[in-house]
């Protein structure tokens, strides 16, 4: 294939997993796949495939590596509807892509294109083109980038990238200013992205808060800690506090009968946080800081106390409240994550409204069928200063694009933002 060559996929191969080898070196060179929607912007960051998220949520697309190539698998028809194009793209942190030894991209057996001839200066460059065509799939060879690197290309395909710092309007001085340091592609920077999103469709792009969640440990919790949900859905609220809070850090809680403060989530600690902290309902809670010498094969020491297996949310709001600065100026996020079995409902009233005059946001996630209580009700709660509390639920969390995710969290704090400036809550 030659750069602006389309070809359907049925006239290249019969099958509809599609393998695409891309050949590189030097090997530092990143393949990253992005899943698109029809207006050829990132969908669904889950749908974002390079070193850090090698595999979307069913298996559609998958990434592996090796010193010289990178080979991923596109399984067309597995594909969600709301994924419309997948862009196969590759980046270098410095290195102008036309320096490279080999770029190549092998479609199956069927085709061969040579990116490196008519390069300039890209450091970003988008190779081929997987998308949806009268009802089937073509590929196109694309073979166009930019010479701004990895940024310019996240913009261009939708996502947000922080702004380095305005030049200072001090005296210049002798040495040159450092360049800004290249945007990762993590996962988590992805998330944080997509945050930024979601704050600026709200208006509060420029807002600062502090991010705290609370986890239900409860007994019934208990097939969601062992399939991964609960780590997966701390890896994808995380990038929350990243965004909003200017030191990045999440003070974390696991709830059930009682109540524990586990260490700080950051951007540092989330690999197996939860096997490391809370691991099952009924496990034992040491409140200190996880250390290498405290994980035996994976998993933490049995230090610490049980906080049992019921519900009981009462006693981790009350010591929420009861860590509090006399004098919060910074407003709070506190993002409750529970699946349900509500029972007392009255003390959760009465705390939302003691707590209404305080600058604190609860933001109630559940991830379950089951009851509610007063969480269904918190709109029409009386006794209150200002609504200070939303509720959502949904019966499975990984169904949900992080960006949905995103703006249902986010949905109420700004009318309780200028709720409680208005009421002299916040300044």
């Amino acid at each position: 294939m030659t750069p602006g060559e389309k070809r359907a996929i049925s006239d290249l191969t019969s099958s509809r997993d599609i393998e695409i080898l891309v050949a590189h070196e030097p090997a530092e060179i990143d393949i990253v796949a992005f899943g698109l929607d029809a207006n050829r912007k990132i969908a669904d960051d889950r749908y974002t495939i390079l070193f850090s998220n090698e595999r979307s949520p069913e298996g559609a697309l998958s990434y592996s590596k090796t010193d010289s190539a990178t080979k991923l698998v596109i399984g067309l028809d597995r594909l969600p509807a709301s994924i419309d194009r997948v862009t196969i793209t590759a980046t270098h942190d410095s290195l102008p892509l036309r320096s490279a030894q080999a770029l190549s991209v092998q479609i199956g057996s069927a085709a061969h294109l040579d990116c490196k001839a008519n390069l300039a200066d890209e450091k970003a460059l988008m190779l081929v083109d997987l998308y949806r065509h009268g009802g089937d799939w073509r590929i196109g060879a694309v073979v166009q980038g930019f010479s701004g690197g990895l940024a310019d290309l996240v913009r261009h395909f939708g996502g947000e990238v922080e702004e380095a710092p305005a030049p200072s309007t001090a005296e210049p001085q002798a040495l040159p200013s450092p360049s800004p340091a290249p945007v990762s592609l993590s996962k988590v920077d992805l998330r944080k992205n997509k945050v930024g999103v979601s704050l600026k469709k709200l208006g509060i792009e420029n807002e600062q808060a502090e991010v705290s969640v609370i986890i239900d440990a409860s007994g019934s919790m208990g097939h969601l800690y062992g399939d991964g949900t609960v780590q997966e859905t701390v890896e994808r609220i995380a990038p929350v506090a990243l965004r909003l809070d200017h030191d990045g850090t999440m003070p974390t809680w696991f709830y059930a009968s009682k109540c524990k403060r586990v260490e700080d989530l950051t951007a540092n600690n989330l690999d197996g946080f939860v096997s490391r902290t809370c691991p099952s309902p009924g496990a034992k809670i040491s409140s200190e800081p996880t250390s290498m010498k405290d994980i035996i094969d994976g998993s933490r020491r049995s230090t610490g106390a049980s906080i049992g297996y019921g519900n009981d949310e009462p006693t981790v709001m009350n010591a929420i409240l009861a860590q509090e600065p006399p004098h919060r100026t910074t407003p709070l996020l506190v993002i409750f994550i529970t699946d349900g079995g509500i029972t007392r409902s009255k003390a959760i009233s009465e705390i939302l409204q003691r707590a209404s005059n305080r600058p604190i946001f609860w933001q109630f996630v559940g991830v379950g069928r089951a009851n509610y209580g007063v969480l269904k009700k918190l709109d029409t709660l009386t006794g209150r200063i200002v609504d200070n509390a939303g509720f959502f639920s949904v019966d499975d969390l990984s169904q949900i694009s992080d960006d949905e995710l995103y703006d249902r969290i986010l949905s109420e704090f700004p009318q309780w933002l200028k709720a409680a400036r208005s009421h002299g809550i916040l300044a």
